[in-house]
């Protein structure tokens, strides 16, 4: 199911409009601004992630299965 979520509300398996799957998102931390969320993506080959920081409510849109 595609859908907008909030950053803020993304799930690990969320796949974003990139093609990346979120494997991991970080709320808290005293390494960023309470405002931005750090998310971690891979690419298909599963190799390789990166991480990202979003504003914790930036709209993304995602499929997610449900």
């Amino acid at each position: 199911m595609k859908m907008r979520v909030q950053a803020q509300h993304l799930k690990p398996g969320d796949i974003v409009g990139s093609g990346e799957r979120v494997e991991n998102i970080i709320l808290n931390s005293i390494k960023w601004p309470s405002s931005k969320v750090c998310v971690i993506l891979s690419s298909n080959d599963r190799d390789n992630a990166r991480s990202t920081y979003w504003g914790k409510r930036t709209m993304i849109n995602v499929e997610r299965a449900e």
